[in-house]
C-alpha cells in the first residue's frame, strides 16, 4: 500500500489531518440555510436525563454524539453506548449487530457490539502501550474509519492504515480500503494510491460494488465519490458524480445512490441512479446538509443538518417518493432534534 506526505509533530495532530478532507467541504457553522424547512422539537430530558423525544421513526437509527452511540427508536433517542470514545456505528445487515470506531490516544480500533450495546468483539489491534503523546506511540499506533458491512453479514470495509509509521520525521501511510472478517480470518486489501486517501464507503445490495470517497492528497485535493468493483479490484470516478462529492448511501432497492456534495458556498444531498449515469438529482435545500441515511422501507431519507439558527448538526428527515419521470423526489425535510450538536462524520445508520 502506499506511502502519504510527511506527517510532523505529535499523533494527536494526526486524527485531524485525516478528517480534513471532510471537514473543509462542510464547514460545521454556515451563515444560512435555505429551503425554508420547517422546525424541530425541544429535547425533552427524560427520567435519566439523558432521552429526547421527537417524531416518531420506524426502525432503529443509530447516530453519534460527544463519543457516545446514540439510538433513536419510535420517538424517543437514547443513548445506547460509548463513554467519549465511540464514533462511526453501522448496522449489520440483519440489525443484530453494530460495527463501530473507538477512538483512543494516537490510534482507532474496529469494534463489534450486540444490538442493545454490549460488547462483542474488537476486530483490530491497532493500540500500544507506549506512553500517551510520546514519538514512540507515532511510531507504534495506526487508525481506522468509516466501517461499512458487505451484504453478506461477515465483512466489514474500513478505510485503514496497513501499518504504523516509519521514517524520521514519521511518515504516515495513505488510508486504504479494507476488507476486515467479521469473525475469524484475514483482512484483505481492496483499494490503496500513493496519491490519495480513501474515506467512507458504502456497497451496493448485490455486494458487487462499493461507492467510496476519495480525497486526492496535497492543497487541491478535494473528495469525490468513486466506484470499485470488488470481484476486479478496478476502481474509478463515479460517472454524474461532482467533485467534492463524498457520505455516500445506497437505497434498500439498490436503485439510488444519495450522497452530500458542495454547491457553491453550501453543502446538501443529491441522487443519482446507482449507476452514477445522468445528473444529481437535488433532494435538499437546507444548504448544510450531509450523512443521508434511507429507511429500511426506502420510504424516509435521514440526514444530518445545520440550522440557521444553531452551531451544531441535528437530525432531520424527509419523505421520498419517485415522480411521473422517473426522478427522486424528497418532501420539505422536517427537523427531529433541536441543540443536540451531533457528530457530522459518524454519519447515520438505519435498521429495521
Amino acid at each position: 500500500m502506499g506511502r502519504v506526505s510527511r506527517v510532523r509533530g505529535q499523533r494527536a495532530a494526526i486524527w485531524t489531518r485525516l478528517v480534513r478532507a471532510a471537514a473543509l467541504l462542510l464547514a460545521l457553522v454556515l451563515a444560512a440555510c435555505g429551503g425554508g424547512a420547517s422546525p424541530g422539537p425541544t429535547p425533552a430530558p427524560g427520567a435519566e436525563g439523558a432521552a429526547v423525544r421527537g417524531e416518531e421513526l420506524p426502525g432503529r437509527l443509530l447516530f453519534a454524539r460527544e463519543g457516545v452511540i446514540w439510538q433513536w427508536r419510535g420517538d424517543e433517542g437514547r443513548p445506547l453506548l460509548g463513554a467519549g470514545e465511540a464514533a462511526q456505528p453501522a448496522w449489520s445487515p440483519a440489525g443484530d449487530r453494530i460495527a463501530y470506531i473507538a477512538r483512543s490516544n494516537s490510534f482507532s480500533d474496529l469494534l463489534l457490539a450486540d444490538a442493545q450495546g454490549a460488547p462483542l468483539a474488537q476486530l483490530t489491534e491497532n493500540g500500544t502501550t507506549e506512553p500517551p503523546n510520546s514519538l514512540a506511540r507515532v511510531y507504534a499506533s495506526r487508525w481506522v474509519f468509516y466501517p461499512a458491512w458487505a451484504p453478506d453479514g461477515a465483512r466489514i470495509a474500513v478505510a485503514a492504515q496497513p501499518r504504523p509509521p516509519e521514517g524520521d520525521p514519521p511518515a504516515d501511510y495513505n488510508l486504504g480500503l479494507v476488507l476486515v472478517p467479521a469473525g475469524p480470518g484475514a483482512a484483505q486489501p481492496l483499494f490503496s494510491e500513493d496519491s490519495a486517501q480513501a474515506g467512507r464507503g458504502a456497497f451496493s445490495p448485490d455486494g458487487a460494488i462499493l461507492v467510496f470517497a476519495r480525497a486526492g492528497l496535497g492543497p487541491e485535493g478535494r473528495q469525490r465519490l468513486y466506484r470499485l468493483d470488488v470481484a476486479r479490484g478496478a476502481a474509478e470516478a463515479l460517472p454524474g458524480a461532482p467533485e467534492a462529492s463524498y457520505d455516500p448511501a445506497f437505497s434498500p432497492d439498490g436503485a439510488w445512490l444519495a450522497f452530500a456534495a458542495r454547491d457553491g458556498d453550501r453543502t446538501d444531498l443529491f441522487a443519482l441512479p446507482s449507476g452514477g449515469v445522468g445528473v444529481p438529482q437535488r433532494l435538499t435545500s437546507v444548504g448544510a446538509a450531509r450523512a443521508p441515511a434511507f429507511s429500511p422501507d426506502g420510504q424516509l431519507l435521514a440526514f444530518l443538518a445545520v440550522s440557521p439558527d444553531e452551531a451544531g448538526f441535528d437530525l432531520w428527515v424527509a419523505g421520498l417518493s419517485v415522480s411521473a419521470t422517473g426522478a427522486l423526489v424528497a418532501e420539505r425535510p422536517r427537523r427531529v432534534t433541536r441543540g443536540l450538536g451531533l457528530d457530522p462524520d459518524s454519519g447515520l445508520s438505519w435498521a429495521p
